[in-house]
């Protein structure tokens, strides 16, 4: 029996119900089904209902299963690509980060202070980074309490806050240890929105640590599939999420990446993509997403629209009078926008195969060179 046949057998029979289509219209008075995260609610009100009045059994939890795990295969294999595809089945239980993120936020201490973020990307903006103060005891306990979970977002969430404190030496174990556990394949949290996150921001913190001027072609080389690894992370985020207010970030800092990474980004990208209309898609993007989340009206969003008008109209941030790609291109910035995304999506697929065939993995020995090297590297 086919996927879809079980499936429509499994719906037919809770259809069948007697209580199912008063149940149904009421609910859809209200409500809308449209999708399959619709249809999911739905059979969960209706499940609730049916504890409510004391006619749920097991062969209807059973039927329940059948209908969620067919239309998670059907899903996915219909998908376009595989990265908006989240298999249940694999789903990591991580609902216990509820319980760390409230009490990583009882380790503040209240007192912020704000740092200039360098290189300066404006000539007139200077942009700051706020920085939070925890109490060290409070945050050696937690971090000690879910550190053997090893996942990438508590690792990312302490190596971060050590990174923001100056303490560089004392956040690299850490970082170390969350970059073992995502940079090679399998990644046992690819169907986790949070693992997805932290395993996107381990990578950005590393890069940003290794910066632009590596002293050998080992280092480099390792650099270049940190990057691929970054660029499908954060697409891999942007798309299980469907675009949820954090992509916001992931945008925008996929934009900064490719920006500031350029001639590297014209070879993963290949021969005739400017990784310049990939900055433009990526933080009109972003904008796009805080205009759908009612936050566009905040300057640091609004912002996101300017710099990839600015990137159109004078390619660069700095206006000037050279036409910029307004005058190169044939294409409107609408379009250009567009194309930037399919490519990103084409992109981040063609990584993917890399990296279910253990092109991208960074092995062990690898990892050492690297954190020997930043050991030794003298941050200001």
């Amino acid at each position: 029996m086919s996927n879809e046949t079980s499936l429509k057998a499994a719906l037919h029979h809770l259809s069948s119900l007697v209580d199912y289509q008063s149940f149904y219209e009421h609910y859809t008075k209200t409500q809308e089904i449209s999708s399959s995260n619709d249809l999911f609610k739905f059979l969960d009100e209706l499940k609730s209902h049916l504890v409510a009045i004391e006619k749920w059994n097991d062969k209807l939890e059973l039927t329940l299963k059948l209908i969620k795990e067919q239309s998670y295969i059907i899903k996915h294999n219909k998908s376009s690509s595989p990265l908006f595809s989240i298999d249940q089945s694999k789903k990591i239980n991580d609902t216990w980060l509820t319980d760390f993120e409230i009490e990583l936020k009882q380790c503040l201490t209240g007192d912020t202070s704000t740092e200039d973020i360098k290189p300066r990307r404006y000539k007139t903006i200077t942009e700051k980074r706020w920085l939070f103060e925890l109490d060290v005891i409070k945050s050696n306990q937690v971090y000690h309490k879910y550190s053997h979970f090893n996942h990438p977002l508590v690792n990312y969430y302490f190596s971060d806050i050590l990174f923001n404190s100056k303490k560089i030496n004392e956040g690299l174990p850490i970082l170390k240890e969350g970059i073992r556990s995502v940079c090679s394949y399998p990644i046992h949290y690819w169907n986790n929105e949070a693992g997805i996150e932290g395993a996107t921001w381990l990578i950005g913190d590393l890069l940003y640590l290794l910066g632009n001027k590596l002293p050998n072609a080992d280092l480099i080389s390792i650099k270049i599939r940190l990057l691929k690894l970054f660029f499908l992370y954060a697409s891999r985020y942007i798309c299980m999420t469907e675009s949820n207010y954090k992509s916001i970030d992931f945008y925008s800092n996929r934009a900064r990446i490719v920006k500031g990474n350029f001639f590297d980004f014209i070879g993963i990208f290949g021969l005739g993509v400017n990784p310049d209309i990939q900055y433009m898609s990526d933080t009109y993007l972003a904008y796009f997403v805080a205009q759908k989340f009612s936050l566009s009206s905040i300057p640091m969003f609004e912002q996101l629209l300017w710099d990839s008008l600015k990137m159109y109209e004078h390619g660069s941030h700095i206006p000037n009078t050279s036409g910029g790609y307004k005058e190169i291109e044939e294409r409107t910035w609408g379009e250009l926008i567009k194309t930037g995304e399919i490519r990103s999506l084409a992109l981040g697929n063609k990584l993917l195969k890399e990296f279910e065939n253990y092109e991208l993995n960074i092995s062990n020995p690898e990892i050492n060179i690297i954190f020997a090297y930043l050991a030794e590297k003298k941050f200001i």
